[in-house]
């Protein structure tokens, strides 16, 4: 009888162990981070990055934006708020990952609205990133398409395009260019916002926090900002 119970003790005991690690397994195919940015150009935001594994190396992904420049809405309210989702593809050798995205903005940033609308802008955008020993590489492109102006909206283009070498698996540095202008207005002729060239330094740490830093000349004509530009940008999973 007490090998009878010890057999029953042991199979429940078995059973609760691998019905932990499964749900262990399920939920190691998550993931969430955040990512604060600072330019001079463009001013602060935090970037909010989850994922969900479908099958391997394809995931789910989403993201906000959170944009606080007061100058994005209505003296601190209106701020522009950006949402999205896409899907995520890891080479097999899990070097390169390609994320293409659709989102949409919200506040009345690019519509110029009286206040908040949401889905006022359509925002199709591409993201990849490269990583193997020695190279590292990263680009985003973004369109920013008003759907709601009210006679006087714009449309905005953001690009950035980050070559750089791994010294040792804890930094890294290269070259930093990044670009955000206007594609279309209702009213005048479009102009270029920033256009960042550069160079960055970057420490990465064992727990997979990164810290990176550019600065350079903004390259240009339209003097809507400083001749020299800086960006701060951390990224911090959860």
């Amino acid at each position: 009888m007490k090998k009878i119970f010890l057999t029953i003790a042991i199979l429940i005991f078995s059973l609760k162990s691998f019905t932990q690690e499964e749900k262990k397994s399920k939920e190691t195919k998550t993931t969430f981070a955040i990512m604060p940015i600072h330019n001079s150009g463009a001013g602060f935001n935090n970037v909010f990055l989850g994922s969900f594994e479908l099958k391997p190396r394809t995931n789910l992904t989403f993201y906000s934006v959170f944009w606080v420049n007061p100058s994005f809405g209505n003296q601190g309210k209106d701020l522009f708020l950006e949402t999205g989702v896409g899907l995520g593809f890891a080479s097999k050798n899990g070097k390169l990952y390609v994320n293409p995205s659709i989102g949409f903005g919200h506040g009345k940033l690019l519509s110029n609205t009286a206040g908040t609308k949401i889905a006022e802008s359509f925002i199709p955008s591409l993201f990849v990133i490269y990583n193997s020993g020695k190279f590292e590489f990263e680009t985003y492109h973004a369109y920013y398409m008003s759907l709601r102006g009210e006679g006087s909206s714009q449309d905005l283009m953001l690009n950035w395009v980050i070559p750089g070498f791994k010294v040792n698996k804890h930094f890294s540095f290269g070259g930093f260019y990044e670009h955000l202008g206007q594609t279309r207005v209702d009213t005048g002729d479009t102009k270029t916002l920033y256009q960042f060239l550069g160079g960055y330094v970057k420490a990465t740490l064992n727990n997979g926090v990164w810290f990176r830093f550019a600065a350079g000349p903004n390259i240009s004509n339209d003097n809507l900002n400083a001749n020299e530009f800086y960006k701060i940008q951390a990224f911090i999973p959860l």
